[in-house]
């Protein structure tokens, strides 16, 4: 009797495997070597599933005529992210952190007749990265597969593994076809600067230690009513911004334009010589300064690839009162000019900055 028990025992150890692989299907991703990414500058970082119903579960399959589950040997996430880790490059600090979205992995089964079988295989998964812990969405992938099939014993591993290996290879020529090309692969922030003073304009005069002022770009010749003094120059500063990708990097652009506006300038006849002309220079060389040290703050400012473009709006205006501060000063010291002394200490100061300014680029 003992005996009998022991056997049954034994039995059953051997046969409920059998009776619990029959009752789901279990999908395995087999790493290839010869499936191995090469010489792409991105690595798997994290692997999500947001599956309505995440886990193992695959969907339903049919054997041995009835409708039993398909399942990954883990969670998906985990599988997936073992299974595209071993295909992509090994993690370099250079290299791009790549997150994967699970939306839909599934495969689906139904009997439509004697020894007949028809079948979807589905996945759809989007590609991200973090940047200054910023989501950056790069692409996506969705595909479908149909297929009908007699019902026999059937894998469904090579058919899902091939959607699988085609969803990184969908990336890895995204990458290879946008890399360089594409700010959402920009890694950092290079800033640029140029002057431009080429622009064509008669009532414009751009800034040039080659090309001081004359008293004819002062257009009118009266004063403004009611204004006690000699001469006035309108001087002022913008900028145009354009951004664009080069390898691994977001170059932006400022191009800045210094200049004085000729019909909004003034000196009376009988006060245009060299000493009004200089005193209005000094107002012209200036504004000059006060945009390097627009750039100067530019050049410290955390300008980040996400918004950089309301960072330089907000230091511009920072710039912009600087510039009538400074000018409001230098008249102030001077008297307008008429404070001899004063003169020549702005004259020597400005002269010198402007020297040092332009020695050096």
């Amino acid at each position: 009797m003992t005996r009998s028990i022991a056997l049954l025992f034994l039995m059953t150890m051997f046969l409920s495997p059998l009776f619990a692989q029959q009752d789901r299907s279990v999908v395995t991703l087999s790493k290839d070597p010869a499936g191995l990414f090469k010489s792409y500058k991105f690595f798997i970082q994290n692997v999500e599933d947001q599956r309505p119903q995440p886990g193992a579960s695959l969907g339903k399959v049919i054997a041995l005529g009835k409708e039993i589950p398909a399942v990954l040997p883990g969670k998906a996430e985990n599988e997936l992210f073992s299974y595209w880790s071993y295909l992509a490059p090994k993690k370099e600090q250079s290299y791009l952190p790549l997150y994967i979205t699970i939306k839909e992995l599934s495969v689906n089964e139904k009997r439509i007749g004697p020894n007949r079988v028809t079948g979807e295989v589905r996945l759809n998964v989007r590609f991200r990265w973090y940047r200054d812990m910023q989501p950056v969405e790069l692409t996506g992938y969705q595909t479908a597969a149909n297929y009908t099939r007699p019902e026999t014993a059937f894998t469904h591993d090579k058919l899902i593994k091939q959607l699988v290996d085609q969803a990184l290879g969908h990336f890895q020529k995204w990458m290879a076809a946008n890399a360089g090309k594409t700010p959402a692969l920009a890694r950092n922030l290079v800033l640029t600067f140029k002057e431009i003073n080429n622009t064509a304009s008669e009532d414009t005069v751009f800034y040039s230690p080659k090309r001081p002022l004359i008293w004819d770009d002062f257009k009118v010749r009266s004063a403004k009513p009611g204004s006690r003094y000699a001469a006035a120059v309108f001087t002022s500063f913008g900028y145009e911004g354009r951004s664009y990708p080069k390898d691994d990097d977001l170059v932006v652009e400022i191009g800045l334009k210094i200049f004085m506006v000729k019909s909004m300038s003034w000196g009376r006849p009988e006060s245009r010589n060299a000493g009004t002309l200089r005193h209005e220079q000094i107002h012209f060389d200036i504004t000059r300064l006060v945009v390097e040290k627009f750039k100067e703050r530019l050049k410290k400012a955390e300008l980040t690839i996400e918004d950089y473009d309301s960072e330089i709006q907000y230091q511009f205006l920072e710039a912009f009162r600087e510039m009538n501060r400074d000018q409001e000063r230098y008249d102030g010291e001077t008297g307008h000019g008429l404070n001899d002394g004063m003169q020549a200490v702005w004259d020597k100061k400005i002269a010198q900055q402007i020297e040092a300014l332009y020695s050096v680029q």
